[in-house]
């Protein structure tokens, strides 16, 4: 990388990203932590506690707000780009300069080892990868990457600069918008958990013949699994991230810009509105609906509907505040049963 302070600042500055370069026009040679950073880095510093790491290690140049920068003005070595959200910063400036080139690998653009059906037409900008699998009418948009061992099933659609990473599996008749990243190992579109049973309780599977739809710009974990519906979709609206082993069952909707982190289960025919964050764990019974910005926290169990937004945790969810009180008193529960059987023993000699 060889890279010039002031290149960052044009590319950033028309969308407001980064307004401002003061001192230097240092070159970059890396982008590094703050605390393994040195001579050529670019750093990323957005609380002053790292302000001595900084002075320390002499990186060439920084990406911070304005109150940091301020005590940074006496370094005449030192290149500062100003930047107004500079977790933002992070992620679009490491986009642009330094990412993962999906585009340029160690196989042919189209490697010989895959499949794909005749009736599909692959984009002259498509990666496709070793042991990669396109069904019959499958839908690819331009710039689409399949890495190794995925597989399109018939009749799926893949939108423009989608990255599929390998062994996920998108199944027959589903469809994923642009700029989406499915992560290893995810299934978009398994069957959905739905069975009926006779006298005997023996067990008799539902076809599920509905789809997944994901929209644009979402962000899907390894290994996670998103059915498809009985009847209609299973929706992932614009801007969804969901982490790494999450189930999402079928006939779900989950709003615009929801995050979900690892091992969040959510049963059949619930709906998240707009920006619900669910922590790690969260559980979310069968048609439940969580208004948007509400945050799920402490392995949420959602058994009722949230109308309101707000902040909820624990099993049975609570308004965050009562459970704090809550849970402050568990750790002197076997005190506080002791002193009332104590209290039960006086009430019954008084009595007698």
């Amino acid at each position: 990388m060889n890279l010039k302070a002031s290149e960052i600042l044009q590319r950033f500055k028309e969308q407001g990203l980064i307004y401002d370069h003061i001192g230097p026009d240092n070159a970059v040679s890396r982008f590094a932590p703050i605390d393994d950073c040195a001579a050529g880095d670019l750093v990323f510093v957005d609380n002053a506690k790292y302000l001595p790491l900084l002075r320390e290690r002499k990186p060439a140049a920084v990406i911070t707000d304005t109150t940091i920068a301020a005590e940074l003005r006496d370094d005449t070595s030192l290149a500062i780009l100003l930047a107004k959200n500079v977790r933002l910063a992070t992620a679009l400036v490491k986009q642009a300069y330094d990412d993962r080139d999906f585009y340029h690998t160690e196989w042919p653009r189209i490697h010989p080892s895959s499949i794909v059906h005749p009736s599909v037409a692959i984009p002259e900008s498509a990666v496709i990868g070793p042991g990669v699998v396109v069904g019959a009418n499958v839908v690819l948009g331009e710039g689409v990457v399949l890495m190794a061992n995925a597989v399109i099933e018939h009749d799926a659609r893949i939108g423009q600069e989608t990255v599929v990473h390998p062994g996920s599996v998108v199944s027959h008749g589903c469809e994923v918008g642009a700029k989406v990243m499915l992560k290893a190992g995810c299934v978009i579109g398994s069957e959905g958990f739905g069975f009926a049973q006779d006298e005997k309780r023996r067990n008799y599977r539902i076809p599920h013949t509905g789809k997944v739809i994901i929209e644009d710009r979402v962000v899907i974990g390894a290994n996670t699994t998103i059915d498809r519906a009985t009847y209609g979709a299973t929706i992932i609206r614009s801007g969804v991230i969901i982490d790494a082993l999450c189930h999402i069952g079928h006939n779900v909707e989950i709003g615009e810009d929801c995050i979900l982190c690892a091992h969040t289960g959510i049963s059949g025919s619930s709906r998240f509105g707009q920006r619900v964050i669910a922590s790690g764990q969260t559980g979310v019974l069968d048609h439940i609906s969580v208004a948007s910005d509400s945050v799920l926290l402490h392995r949420a169990g959602i058994n009722r509907n949230i109308k309101e937004p707000g902040m909820y945790a624990g099993g049975p969810a609570q308004p965050l505040q009562q459970y704090l009180k809550n849970i402050a008193v568990i750790p002197k529960l076997a005190e506080i049963w002791s002193r009332l059987k104590k209290l039960e023993k006086k009430v019954a000699g008084l009595t007698n």
